[in-house]
């Protein structure tokens, strides 16, 4: 799942927040998730654990069907490639939507993912 510069990174447009969050995910389109919800689905954060509000706040997150979440092992939660593919593709968003640099991110965040 190797991503280049010309991949799916396209700013969109500001969105209202809502109590301090993003009212709507900032993350691209994927075959691997939707930033949408559905009936069914899963709501998952980007970088969850101790990120996990800093996520909500950011728009960084994005709806899974259940078996794509935590209950198979090709889940998000069990699946190192497709939480490592997330990461980046969340990072870059995050970089793109917020006119931010690597080390912005790693103040925010912690560490970089790309």
């Amino acid at each position: 799942m190797a991503l280049d510069s010309t991949d799916k990174f396209k700013l969109v447009p500001q969105r209202p927040l809502i109590g301090g969050n993003m009212k709507q995910s900032i993350m691209p389109e994927d075959d691997m998730w939707s930033t949408e919800w559905f009936e069914g689905s899963h709501k998952h954060h980007i970088f969850g654990g101790a990120n996990r509000k800093r996520s909500e706040k950011d728009g960084l997150f994005i709806y899974l069907k259940p078996e794509m979440h935590n209950m198979s092992n090709t889940g998000i939660h069990f699946n190192t490639a497709f939480m490592d593919y997330a990461h980046f593709v969340g990072q870059k968003a995050w970089m793109q939507y917020y006119n931010k640099t690597k080390e912005d991110f790693i103040k925010e965040y912690g560490k970089s993912y790309i």
